[in-house]
């Protein structure tokens, strides 16, 4: 057996050993590979919930009424504008699509009934799956008109009290996904404080241990609200993105998700021993938090059986109260909600943190 070939057989074997190594490089793209495919590669139709307000009783605007219930990705329910528009601002409904008053006589004079969808341009769904559903069905209920060449056309109206962009709405995301990056894996230096035996020395100094965690919090802290800053400036300044909510409830707010998400990477870094093992394992919490918290993709596409574990995860709250603050959006939960759900993660991360974390 040659030099080369027993070189090779070794560094086999030591990978093989290291269990890993070997979950990381096969088991764990087959994870994701499962959990996307069963997020947009299935069978399973989206629904959105969308409101209906028929301010005209002709049997035209009846017939489109009932062909509007037939969409099948649309769960439509009726009532007054005033309480469709309430719903929609709460999220509770995905769009407000009114009929309005006189549509038949207008049709019937030869010019074209406006219909109105109003909606939260902040809802990625409703450019990539609600308009496009909506043009669809009212070119074809002009198909089925022939007295008028245009018989329908589709109004937008924003519930949003100024026009947002989409870039508007992405960076609240990619702060969320920052300070969750940041957070997570700010523990790191401290694990390989406690691997080289750093913390160990600094036992036998008077510097209490309270005083070396604070000192790594005040300090992650300082990053996390510099690194934001950056985010939003350039937001602000290079791409015009207003921040619409209040600065110190924002302030608060990354500040918030900050320590929870450095409490949860010390939730890591009170078992594991090695940076080599826990920087895998912060990525396994990390990615799916990623795609699965609507940071990226909106919460409503996924199938019904992956949203329990998108409610469990601490930066749909997060992502959820920047958007709320930052553009006003509509939110996913109430602000207040948001903010307890935070607070309960902070509380339980640290509880377990001071039970199990070990310093040698």
């Amino acid at each position: 057996m040659t030099a080369f070939t027993k070189l090779l057989v070794a560094n086999f074997r030591m990978f093989v050993r290291d269990r890993t190594a070997l979950f990381f490089t096969f088991a764990f793209p087959l994870i994701f590979i499962g959990l996307f495919g069963m997020v947009f590669g299935g069978s399973n139709s989206v629904n959105y919930k969308i409101g209906l307000v028929q301010e005209d009783t002709s049997i035209i605007s009846q017939h489109m009424a009932d062909a509007f219930k037939q969409i099948p990705i649309f769960t439509v329910s009726e009532d007054t504008l005033d309480n469709s528009l309430n719903s929609l601002k709460k999220g509770d409904l995905s769009a407000v699509v009114v009929i309005p008053a006189g549509t038949d006589a207008t049709i019937n004079s030869g010019s074209a009934a406006a219909i109105t969808l109003y909606h939260d341009p902040s809802q990625t769904a409703t450019a990539q799956v609600i308009l496009p559903v909506m043009q669809q069905f009212v070119d074809q209920f002009n198909r089925q008109i022939t007295q008028a060449p245009v018989a329908v056309t589709l109004t937008e109206k924003s519930i949003l009290s100024s026009n947002l962009r989409f870039i508007d709405f992405f960076v609240p995301g990619i702060l969320g996904m920052s300070i969750m990056q940041s957070g997570l894996f700010g523990v790191l230096p401290l694990i390989e404080w406690r691997e080289k035996k750093v913390l160990k020395r600094l036992g036998v100094t008077p510097l209490s241990r309270s005083t070396v965690v604070t000192s790594q919090l005040v300090f992650r802290l300082g990053i996390v609200v510099l690194q934001s800053a950056v985010i939003l400036a350039v937001a602000k300044f290079g791409y015009r993105v207003p921040i619409l909510g209040n600065w110190f409830l924002l302030l608060g707010l990354i500040m918030l998700g900050t320590l929870l998400f450095v409490a949860l990477g010390y939730v890591v870094g009170a078992r594991v021993k090695t940076v080599e093992g826990a920087n895998p394992i912060v990525q396994l919490i990390s990615f799916p938090m990623m795609f699965l918290s609507g940071i990226f993709w909106p919460v409503d596409i996924m199938p019904a059986f992956i949203k329990p574990v998108v409610t469990a995860m601490p930066l749909t709250y997060l992502g959820d109260g920047l958007r709320q603050v930052m553009v006003e959006s509509t939110p996913l939960y109430p602000l207040g909600v948001d903010i307890l759900v935070m607070f309960a993660w902070l509380a339980v991360c640290m509880l377990v943190t001071v039970r199990l974390f070990k310093w040698e």
